[in-house]
């Protein structure tokens, strides 16, 4: 049987997938307790409001059992969230997104949460040696942030035991519009560069492969993990998206082009032909369940996320300032000595 899961904490909660995944838990009448440092203030169009949802403003490092007592089930979104970010320091990537989440989960269980479900990532597939990989695969994790989500799983896995449920979400590249959201993910930034320059702005030659998902689409995987019984997902590494959504970037190109005829297409070429190239098999997803279809196809979300900044106002001045941007606003913080050099708030 499946426990019943109440009382929700989601570390980065006020990040781009916690921004999308917050509303729809409070809409499915869960209680929530958000926990994020807060780096990323800018917001696309405003703030949520719900007596069902607290906030604690704390970085990931220093939680304690307080933050997590009558918590019955932990989402961790909290990380240094892409590569160029976790580049900034090897061993400040290692602190935040592995030794914290370890720290995390064995307060957890000592504190009697159930379940523990954390967001990983394909990228630790890096160069795939196979046409397409499975969770049986060999990784081959090419950064910083992939290496410390590879030390994850393995650790959180010899957590899992009958009474705390570990499940490993090892996600696709995520698209699509959320509140809070980043534009230095593949198709965002095609979308966005599209927009502010009538430029489809192409770093490679167009060739790697990369599975994709929309935040919404991933959302509502993770709420449908907390309801599943432990058994199917307890202890297990399961790659998230959907077969049909492998791409090519030049897949991704044509699809920013249909929806914004106008702009250009510009190969820079400046990154050659990307070191990181993979498609996934979702094969033991789609399997352990089933009753999940893609709502949030690339055409679909595109058009979408096109229509949504534009309502927005999304402008050149926009991505000129780099405000949706992770790696921008961290060095902001960093050059005006908001935030120390190990990323504690000044």
């Amino acid at each position: 049987m499946a426990l019943t899961m109440k009382n929700i904490l989601v570390t980065g909660d006020r990040g781009y997938i916690g921004s999308s995944l917050v509303p729809l838990l409070l809409k499915n009448k869960y209680n929530v307790v958000g926990f994020d440092t807060e780096f990323f203030k800018k917001t696309i169009p405003s703030k949520y409001k719900n007596p069902n949802y607290k906030i604690i403003t704390k970085d990931i490092r220093e939680v304690d059992v307080r933050d997590i007592e009558g918590i019955d089930a932990i989402i961790h979104l909290s990380a240094l969230s892409n590569d160029p970010m976790g580049e900034l320091d090897d061993e400040l990537t290692q602190d935040i997104n592995f030794k914290s989440t370890i720290r995390l989960a064995k307060l957890a269980k000592k504190t009697g949460v159930k379940r523990f479900l954390f967001s990983s990532s394909c990228s630790i597939y890096g160069i795939a040696k196979e046409d397409t990989v499975s969770e049986e695969s060999k990784v081959n994790p090419l950064t910083a942030y992939a290496r410390s989500k590879i030390n994850s799983e393995k650790n959180l896995i010899k957590l899992a035991d009958k009474n705390f449920c570990v499940g490993i979400l090892r996600n696709s590249t995520v698209y699509g519009y959320a509140p809070k959201f980043r534009n230095d993910l593949v198709v965002n930034n095609l979308v966005t560069t599209a927009l502010a320059l009538c430029e489809i702005r192409i770093m490679s030659d167009g060739t790697p492969w990369r599975p994709l998902i929309d935040v919404r689409d991933l959302s509502n995987i993770f709420m449908q993990f907390l309801k599943v019984e432990s058994k199917k997902i307890n202890g297990k590494v399961i790659n998230i998206g959907f077969n049909e959504n492998n791409f090519q970037v030049k897949d991704l190109v044509a699809e920013v082009k249909k929806c914004l005829p106008k702009s250009r297409i510009n190969f820079t070429g400046e990154h050659g032909k990307d070191s990181r190239s993979y498609k996934v098999s979702f094969n033991k997803f789609h399997k352990l369940f089933p009753n999940i279809k893609q709502s949030w196809r690339l055409s679909k979300s595109v058009k979408d996320l096109v229509t949504m900044l534009k309502k927005n106002k999304y402008s050149k001045k926009d991505f000129v300032s780099q405000d949706f941007t992770r790696i921008s606003i961290l060095k902001d913080l960093l050059t005006k000595k908001k935030i120390n050099n190990m990323l504690y708030w000044n």
